[in-house]
């Protein structure tokens, strides 16, 4: 059945870097998490199989396009393939439409004409030259001039198609070049996702809610030929389809699927989570089960620091950050150091760098604690609430993740560090301070502060996941591809479901370049679909 179409409430990226998360995820998830669990198993693993066919369906429905996912792609891809007349059914597995969109912020552009308004003028050149060098030339550059040659032009038609935008055009804050452009309210769940909705059924596409879809129908020669579906009340769909637009948000909500990017099983275990919970693989796993090739070996890690003890906060305006990008730990002055009580990077990399980078510089560890003291805490001026979960957690509410001392010693002896690698890794850090210069790692410093005050503190830093860029192996037509990088017809993957500009690392300093893709990937999936249909 048709649903009616429900507004959501989401909460900004930004939130997300402050510390929002599993409390403001029931904001988005709403009854996605129950469904989320309803599917667990159909997504559990990527271990190839063959698609299976439901033992009776209740209804058969046809459409030329169909489009998994109702998030930012999957949207940008019904609204295009609806504008182009096919015939466009969306499945939804959440209650709304928005997915892991409803928190974004705006959307990477180069030659805007915002941006032409502003004074901005970018050498795209430049922008493909910085991604491609930080990749270490392993991200595809004929993607990258795809997306940048287009971004300009994609923003104009989320423009037309009533997308709101603010005006504002920056470097995100800590990015390289201006290019995020700000929706109005700088939220998707108030400027992208409705309008965006509302523009696909303009156009007749139709959208089933809570409806997920659990395998790929494939056709004698090959080709995919739609999908069967199930809703939140048990209804069986058989959606025959000359086209399947795999849009689902990626594997961010599935712990099996994060181990086959590399993570041990203790790290997923002690990981906090704050993608939305209906991303558990769908996309990835009905793919892998029609032959196409895995992309998560090489999938980009979207993921911050996270400390349990300082929870996950949606009071909005968060202007006192704990945890996420901007958080406590990811501020600089603190000191990180390993299992072995030995620092391992800058640790300001998260503002002088990549807000990302902070939790991948961590990934090598088998444990990370983040040290600071009383000077450093007073410096941060937290709000009262922020204060009240410090205090909570120096008192003891989580001692397997936050402890105080009024000496270094009882620090390291809480998480059996070794008292004297310790005292001298810090006492080294403290002296660097003293000059001014950071003979290990290079720290700018403006952010070395000595760790001298009492009481001091120890944080266990895990990871804070926001998404996972990448699953499904796609080329520059977004086409799913066989283990022999073959195009499987009538098959297309967009968004995280298919994001193959960023390998291991997200670039966050190239602000909205996710945005950027997950729109740009959605448009390009309909116009491909649309030739591919009209050839059949």
């Amino acid at each position: 059945m048709k649903q009616e179409e429900a507004k959501g409430k989401g909460i900004s990226r930004r939130t997300f870097m402050s510390g929002a998360a599993v409390g403001a995820m029931t904001l988005i998830g709403l009854s996605g998490c129950s469904a989320a669990k309803k599917d667990e198993a159909s997504a559990d693993s990527g271990a190839k199989s063959e698609p299976v066919a439901p033992a009776t369906v209740d209804e058969e429905l046809d459409c030329d396009i169909l489009v998994v996912g109702a998030g930012i792609s999957g949207l940008a891809a019904a609204v295009q393939a609806a504008e182009d007349g096919n015939k466009v059914i969306v499945l939804e597995k959440g209650s709304t439409a928005g997915g892991n969109g409803l928190g974004t912020e705006g959307v990477f552009a180069v030659g805007s004409e915002q941006q032409q308004q502003l004074g901005i003028d970018i050498d795209p050149v430049d922008i493909i030259r910085t991604e491609l060098s930080e990749s270490q030339w392993r991200s595809n550059g004929a993607m990258w001039y795809d997306l940048v040659s287009r971004s300009a032009e994609n923003l104009a038609w989320l423009q037309e198609n009533g997308v709101l935008f603010s005006g504002v055009v920056d470097n995100y804050h800590v990015g390289l070049f201006p290019t995020m452009h700000w929706f109005d309210q700088n939220l998707g769940a108030l400027s992208y996702v409705p309008q965006m909705q509302a523009a696909a059924e303009k156009n007749a596409a139709e959208f089933y809610f809570d409806t997920a879809a659990k395998s790929l129908i494939k056709a004698e020669d090959g080709s995919i030929s739609g999908a069967f579906a199930e809703d939140f009340d048990g209804k069986v769909y058989r959606i025959n389809a000359k086209a399947v637009v795999l849009a689902s948000g990626g594997v961010g909500a599935n712990p099996k699927l994060l181990a086959e990017i590399g993570w041990t099983q203790e790290k997923i275990d002690e990981m906090m989570v704050v993608c939305n919970p209906n991303v558990a693989g769908d996309g990835y796993k009905m793919a892998m089960d029609v032959g196409v090739k895995s992309f998560l070996q090489d999938a980009a890690i979207q993921a911050f620091q996270g400390v349990h003890a300082f929870g996950n906060d949606s009071t909005s305006p968060y202007n006192s950050p704990l945890n996420g990008g901007n958080g406590l730990c990811a501020l600089g002055p603190c000191v990180w150091v390993d299992q072995d009580a030995k620092r391992f990077c800058d640790e300001s990399l998260a503002l002088v760098f990549n807000m990302a980078a902070n939790a991948t510089a961590c990934l090598a560890n088998r444990e990370t604690y983040a040290i600071f003291d009383q000077t450093f805490v007073e410096s941060c001026a937290l709000e009262p609430e922020d204060q009240k979960i410090l205090d909570a957690a120096v008192a003891g509410s989580n001692p397997d993740s936050v402890f105080s001392a009024d000496n270094l010693d009882d620090l390291a002896e809480h998480f059996k560090l070794d008292v004297d690698t310790f005292k001298e890794t810090l006492g080294r850090y403290n002296e660097f301070c003293e000059t001014g210069k950071d003979g290990e790692f290079g720290k700018n410093a403006n952010f070395m502060q000595k760790i001298s005050s009492p009481p001091f503190y120890i944080a266990k830093v895990v990871n804070n996941l926001v998404v996972i860029d990448g699953g499904v192996t796609t080329n520059i037509r977004t086409e799913a591809l066989d283990e022999r990088l073959n195009p499987i017809p009538g098959l297309y993957a967009v968004g995280l479901d298919g994001a193959m500009l960023w390998r291991k690392v997200y670039t966050q300093n190239m602000p909205g370049t996710i945005m950027g893709n997950n729109v740009h990937s959605g448009r390009t999936a309909a116009r491909n679909a649309k030739e591919y249909v009209a050839s059949i």
